[in-house]
């Protein structure tokens, strides 16, 4: 016979699979809608040195999943979209015109928000803040929809246009 405490533990346990399997299937909806959203944005935007590929950069830990592959080849005017995984900071301003800045890199985000307007990528995160730090497009998660804050001057620095319709339907302007 089991003892009543670890009967209780492992109850609790079996209660708690089904809530972080749900916690889990909610995060990962809403990357796979930050995905979309992302493409959406880029649609609709003018980015500096376009040639052929627009590589859009992930920096730090990945956490939309499988959501961006699904992306990978889409058209975006006269280019494919590509997604990239750089190992630095340095490497994806070389090589990137979108640069989702991960919420692992928070503590660099000012200084990676300074260096990618000065080398004209458009920058993205969802941690707290980041359009006041600097980042172009802060995602928000706003009532269980997808909202952005939107930093103009940082975009006007790096030579990155959104077009108006979008930019109605910004949360916050900077």
């Amino acid at each position: 016979m089991m003892p009543p405490s670890l009967a209780r533990f492992l109850l609790r346990g079996c209660l708690l699979l089904p809530a972080a399997a749900q916690a889990q299937a909610q995060a990962a909806d809403e990357y796979a809608a930050k995905a979309a959203f992302i493409y959406n944005i880029v649609q609709f935007s003018t980015l500096p040195n376009m040639n052929g590929v627009v590589r859009l950069c992930v920096l730090g830990r990945d956490p939309f999943g499988g959501a961006l592959a699904t992306l990978e080849g889409r058209p975006l005017g006269n280019a494919r979209l590509s997604i990239v995984y750089p190992r630095s900071g340095p490497e994806a301003l070389m090589q990137c015109h979108i640069l989702y800045i991960s919420a692992s890199e928070a503590d660099d985000m000012p200084a990676l928000a300074d260096s990618a307007r000065a080398a004209g990528v458009l920058t993205i995160a969802d941690t707290r803040g980041a359009a006041r730090k600097g980042v172009m497009l802060e995602l928000v998660l706003d009532d269980r929809r997808i909202a952005f804050e939107f930093n103009g001057a940082a975009a006007r620095g790096a030579g990155v246009v959104l077009s108006s319709k979008v930019l109605r339907l910004a949360r916050a302007i900077y």
